[in-house]
């Protein structure tokens, strides 16, 4: 593989002026150690268990990448402060780690702000590279001081760019305080192009962590950007995505792939659009672990909470995202089944996003980092009532939020959702278009599914993110759930509870109460 990045940076060298390469990743979300993931890591479709990841395996990648071309820059796209070592250490080693790793850009994403706008000025502190928050006022917080609208990079007589763009669904879904938007993200990037244009750079790279759907959007409305670098969507794709002139990324999740883009300019140090290319490098432990990298990341988890065995599983635990938000998740209906009877509600509707771990969980020892991991944002379990009308138009979101997170995720109900079919919209609350994907919705009552009635009044179970802000677009808990009320217990709570009375905690087969129709 070195060989092979080798030939590929001098041939470029050979035919064109000069080569930049912007590398890195998105949605690490905290994953500084290697973890098992089911991946199609020789591209011929079948996917395998394979131990992918870590920040020391990381870091020697990036040095071998920077050393085959000097004209590197390690990006990351967001979302990078989530999991034990967010919590435990507020930011301080997640951050901490991807400064030795390498890194020289961070965007911010929204779960950067998951512990507040203080938390996460005090974990940029001693930091060496460059944060980015172009489109966020950030003068009434901490971070006034502590990131930038742009960044200039003089690498070998080429000026580049760089601006960053966040999700504009931030302020509804973390703890933002002090912090507003400059404009929206096509506004502010209009803005951005024309300032780093007057700064006579050569290249413009948008840093981006709103999604490969709204990069798309955004790309053909705006015009000079040369090359958005994604995150938030989870997701490595295939190939480059060009709108115009504009290629398009995703740097993926949880730093089990590196993406590496190579920009090719000519004499004048003009960008050779069409002649962008993508290459995605699987991280396994071939990349043998940085051994200074590698001792500092030894003295965070030396002093984590120790893990305490809770009970045994007799299967797997699949927890990957392209399950959970994408269909029926068997880990998802244990939790739900289990909040179900214990609170005797009619049904349970969890967003998918609401079950991390985002990997595979072996078969045997269930520890309670395993749980702590899997409920990684610890929401209350809330109580409501709502009518039979809105949760068909609840179900129709959930279509409409097929691959995210807010895809549904439930008990006491099932629903087919096919997916050719026209998607619901909403627009300030109010439904503008009438989805049509929901072809099928049942409701479990006295052990028999029937209907959903439109005006009758159901016993429901979500979690705060839902009931409390409406979450992921779910505005009818908060404006038509009535009777609200907290039970205080949590997934982790839940799961706990069952894994220590029985010792045991497995997941069933999949029953069919979400299928999807492609």
């Amino acid at each position: 593989m070195k060989t092979l990045f080798l030939l590929i940076t001098l041939c470029l060298a050979l035919l064109y002026g000069k080569t930049i390469s912007i590398v890195g990743t998105a949605d690490l979300q905290g994953m500084l150690e290697p973890s098992i993931q089911k991946v199609d890591i020789d591209g011929d479709g079948k996917r395998e268990k394979v131990e992918m990841g870590g920040i020391s395996h990381l870091a020697t990648l990036y040095k071998q990448l920077k050393k085959d071309n000097p004209n590197t820059v390690i990006v990351s796209a967001g979302d990078d402060l989530m999991n034990r070592y967010f919590h435990v250490y507020k930011g301080k080693a997640i951050l901490g780690m991807m400064s030795a790793a390498g890194y020289e850009i961070l965007a911010l994403g929204n779960h950067e702000f998951d512990k507040g706008t203080d938390v996460l000025a005090e974990a940029l502190e001693g930091t060496s590279f460059s944060t980015l928050c172009s489109d966020l006022d950030v003068s009434e917080s901490k971070l006034q001081g502590k990131c930038e609208d742009y960044l200039i990079k003089d690498i070998d007589g080429v000026k580049v760019g760089f601006f960053s763009l966040i999700t504009e669904s931030l302020l509804d879904a973390s703890s933002a305080k002090g912090i507003r938007f400059k404009g929206s993200n096509v506004e502010m990037a209009k803005e951005m192009v024309k300032v780093l244009r007057n700064k006579g750079v050569d290249v413009i790279v948008l840093v981006s962590h709103i999604g490969y759907k709204e990069d798309r959007a955004l790309a053909k409305q705006v015009k000079g950007i040369d090359v958005i670098f994604g995150g938030h969507s989870h997701a490595y794709i295939k190939k480059i995505g060009h709108i115009g002139k504009i290629a398009i990324v995703n740097g993926g999740e949880q730093g089990s792939q590196v993406v590496k883009v190579d920009i090719p300019l000519d004499e004048n140090n003009k960008v050779l659009s069409h002649d962008i290319r993508m290459t995605k490098i699987p991280v396994t432990s071939k990349y043998i672990a940085d051994a200074g990298v590698e001792k500092k990341l030894l003295q965070f988890k030396s002093k984590l909470p120790k893990t305490l065995v809770l009970g045994q599983t007799k299967k797997e635990w699949v927890m990957d995202s392209k399950v959970t938000r994408r269909g029926e998740s068997v880990v998802a209906d244990m939790v739900n089944d289990l909040m179900r009877k214990k609170y005797k509600v009619d049904m349970v509707l969890n967003n998918a996003g609401a079950f991390r771990g985002k990997k595979i969980y072996p078969k045997g020892n269930i520890s309670n980092t395993m749980l702590k991991e899997i409920d990684e944002f610890g929401n209350y379990a809330y109580l409501l009532t709502m009518k039979g009308k809105y949760i068909l138009e609840i179900l129709e979101h959930s279509a409409a939020q097929y691959k995210l997170g807010g895809f549904m995720q439930v008990s006491g109900l099932k629903y087919t959702v096919k997916l050719p079919n026209k998607i619901q919209k909403i627009e300030n609350e109010k439904i503008i278009q009438k989805g049509e994907r929901v072809a099928e919705a049942k409701v479990l009552q006295n052990g028999k599914w029937v209907d959903i009635e439109p005006e009758k009044e159901y016993t429901v179970l979500t979690n705060s993110f839902i009931a409390l802000k409406g979450g992921d677009g779910y505005y009818w808990f908060t404006k038509y759930g009535t009777d609200a009320q907290n039970t205080y217990a949590t997934f982790y709570s839940i799961m706990a509870e069952e894994v220590s009375e029985h010792k045991e905690l497995t997941p069933g087969n999949n029953d069919g109460r979400i299928m999807v129709i492609h």
